[in-house]
């Protein structure tokens, strides 16, 4: 049963302020010059309804439509008052609704579609046990184990995007929603991919912290829909502000993938190809409180996140560095350790009982936390398996970089007292055969061009602004017959002299 947090979780309860409303209001109209009609998919309230009405132009008929009983009655109560025009309110779940068969308009031409949708994923709701969903299905098409792995999670506003998008489609209407900035850009990718007809575009910032106290990159997302497909969307302006009347960028697609800014994109995209190496992605094992350790000085064992002190066998111990630590930097001494209990994913681990009798109890003993990995690519697997792993784990270096990062460092990494470093799964890295193809290899990456392309084309909003299919992109080729080679050699002089006297270090410490 949802509590009255829950509940307005559940709803995606953000109230518009009437100063946000009027400023939306403003940025689109006049309103009833352009749009004859307005519907509210999610009207809460009224308070879009009410500015629509109190607007200097307003349309000729207004639809809200809402699914919470008290927010219904406030907003029904505001269509009432706005006698003579035409303001229906419907109280439903917009999902069990057909735009184009459920709402009678007395006349037709152009529709806007304005609001503010919930801001709340699907992932959300069903940890709350809402029913508040649409249809169960994989909306973004993600395929294998991205899916598995919650790439196919969506904003509830992303669902009601294509919804309106797909249902629409026929009309001459314009949609312009509040929402976080990720979501505008699902809708912008799936719309690529689909050829749903969006024939315009645009995006203006929002502060939410000021507006509603949300920690999230939030936007006016405003598209136009006309006949055809979508082929014909080119460049996306982003503007700073409601009072913006130039853009501060533009975002759009190349050859069907999303640039986050095409002016400074465009010099550099001779290197947006194929990376010739193979970027690996770090463990995953979504038990850090028994996983990860470290170590007590002096006592040789190690400590785990509960506080426990165990005695294992060491063999199956590494040190672990994480995406913070990567950040961070560019001093990357090890201070966590992190338990590997397969060689490679799918190894059967219980071979762990004859060969490391003392870790095979310790895991043992806390196979109640295993069993609450939510994800279900641990289904099937052997006791206490791991995500991540394989012989690339095992390289004696590595050049990593951290997905956390707005303004990536590509970092050379080594052993310590020879044993490979691992990394968490908010890392990803190349594995190098020798100190030397680890610096030089980060030199290149570290090159101003390379974090100028990697600049034109990451979101830095985003919670991982840096993925493995941005990393993917970067051809190295190409890069380094465009860079300038005295610096490459002095960056990778630089490199190896820190690495090489990290592991020195390692080695001093150890004794």
């Amino acid at each position: 049963m949802l509590g009255a947090r829950d509940l307005s979780r559940d709803l995606g309860d953000f109230p518009t302020p009437p100063p946000l409303v009027a400023a939306v209001l403003e940025r689109l109209g006049p309103i009833g010059e352009q749009w004859p009609r307005v519907l509210e998919p999610t009207c809460g309230r009224g308070h879009f309804l009410q500015g629509l009405i109190d607007g200097t132009s307003p349309p000729r008929e207004i639809r809200g439509i809402e699914i919470q009983a008290s927010h219904y009655e406030a907003a029904q109560a505001i269509a009432r008052n706005a006698h003579p025009m035409d303001v229906e309110v419907v109280r439903a779940n917009l999902f069990d609704l057909d735009l184009r068969r459920d709402l009678t308009w007395r006349e037709q031409g152009p529709l806007l579609v304005v609001g503010n949708p919930p801001w709340v994923t699907n992932a959300e709701l069903g940890a709350l046990g809402s029913a508040n969903l649409p249809q169960k299905s994989n909306v973004k098409q993600v395929r294998g184990i991205d899916a598995r792995t919650g790439a196919s999670n969506f904003d509830i506003a992303e669902a009601i995007w294509l919804k309106l998008l797909k249902e629409l489609a026929g009309e001459e209407a314009t949609i312009a929603l509040l929402c976080k900035t990720s979501v505008a850009r699902g809708v912008l990718q799936f719309a690529e991919r689909t050829d749903l007809p969006i024939t315009e575009a645009t995006i203006v910032r929002l502060d939410a912290k000021a507006w509603f106290r949300a920690a999230v990159d939030a936007c006016l997302f405003r598209v136009r829909l006309g006949v055809g497909t979508g082929a014909g969307l080119g460049r996306v302006p982003v503007f700073a502000g409601f009072p913006s009347v130039r853009p501060e960028s533009a975002l759009g697609f190349v050859e069907g993938r999303l640039i986050a800014d095409l002016d400074r994109y465009r010099p550099l995209a001779f290197a947006d190809g194929q990376c010739p190496l193979t970027w690996r992605q770090g463990l995953k094992h979504d038990a850090a409180t028994v996983m990860e350790l470290e170590a007590e000085p002096g006592l040789g064992s190690f400590r785990n996140k509960l506080g426990e002190s165990l005695d294992i066998e060491p063999e199956w111990v590494y040190p672990l560095l994480k995406g913070a630590d990567l950040v961070r930097g560019p001093a990357l001494r090890p201070t966590r350790s992190v338990i590997v209990t397969q060689r490679r994913v799918g190894d059967d681990t219980r071979g762990l009982e004859q060969a490391a009798p003392r870790l095979w109890a310790y895991l043992e003993g806390h196979t109640a936390i295993f069993a609450r990995r939510k994800s279900s690519i641990y289904r099937g697997q052997a006791p206490f398996a791991m995500f991540g792993l394989g012989p690339y784990s095992f390289a004696p270096y590595k050049v990593a970089v951290s997905g956390l990062g707005k303004a990536p460092r590509f970092h050379a990494v080594g052993s310590v007292d020879g044993r490979p470093i691992m990394f968490d799964d908010t890392c990803y890295f190349l594995p190098c055969r020798s100190p030397e193809q680890a610096a030089i290899t980060a030199a290149l990456l570290n090159d101003p061009d390379t974090l100028a392309l990697i600049d034109a084309l990451i979101f830095r909003e985003s919670k991982r602004p840096i993925t493995k299919s941005l990393l993917t992109r970067l051809d190295l080729v190409a890069l380094s017959g465009h860079v300038d080679c005295q610096a490459l050699l002095v960056r990778a002089e630089d490199e190896l002299t820190r690495l090489l006297a990290d592991e020195s270090i390692f080695r001093e410490n150890r004794r």
